[in-house]
């Protein structure tokens, strides 16, 4: 796998994430200290497991990581922020957005309410705080442990199903919150905040205020 991470490295730094890049075996195999054969063979085999599109190009073949190829150098890059993190917290910053209402309509359901109170340890506000973040900011989501999710599971109620979500304990300016990440959600860039207050009030934020949410391995609800 070493060889795979270093090749996607390689790829990525020359911009291959977004967008079709021209690569020379020739080059790729000077830059990885291996033979012009090992980097075209590295690069089939990539292809062929999801990692890479491959195209035949004008001056070569044109080389695009995948989204599954990116997920694993986010995947490398947590760890190494793992390793390095000196408190054992991770720290996301967003700005307050306004939202759709959707976190007032869930939150009202028993069987969220229920079980939020339960795993939790408080009765959410219904109501969410609404954060965009950016997709690095978004991508530390990837450092925590199993451990540190705890499983909202679904429910039936009014005729439909309402689907599983995660909930992440965090800590906002000292006050107990959590992350509520619904399985199916669409919303990427925006974290959603629950927590026993209304913390746009309690916080006195507006629109475009820049928070901080701080994970830790210890916080306990």
């Amino acid at each position: 796998m070493s060889y795979v991470i270093e090749t996607l490295k390689s790829l990525a730094l020359r911009g291959a994430t977004g967008q079709f890049i021209t690569v020379s075996t020739r080059e790729l195999g000077k830059i990885l200290e291996v033979s012009q054969q090992t980097a075209s063979n590295r690069l089939v085999a990539m292809a062929e497991s999801g990692l890479i599109k491959r195209r035949r190009g004008v001056h070569g073949q044109d080389i695009m990581i995948t989204k599954e190829g990116v997920g694993l150098l986010r995947k490398e890059l947590a760890d190494y922020q793992r390793i390095f993190s000196e408190s054992g917290a991770i720290t996301l910053n967003g700005v307050v957005a306004s939202g759709l209402g959707e976190g007032q309509y869930y939150l009202n359901k028993p069987g969220y309410r229920n079980q939020i109170s339960e795993k939790l340890g408080f009765i959410p506000f219904d109501g969410t705080l609404n954060l965009k973040v950016t997709e690095s900011e978004m991508s530390k989501l990837s450092m925590l442990q199993p451990s540190q999710r705890i499983q909202i599971e679904s429910f039936k109620a009014d005729g439909r199903t309402f689907g599983e979500a995660e909930c992440i304990p965090v800590k906002i300016n000292e006050i107990i919150c959590a992350i509520i990440l619904p399985k199916r959600s669409h919303h990427s860039e925006v974290l959603e905040i629950i927590s026993a207050s209304q913390l746009r009030q309690t916080l006195e934020l507006k629109d475009g205020d820049v928070v901080s949410v701080v994970v830790e391995q210890n916080i306990r609800t």
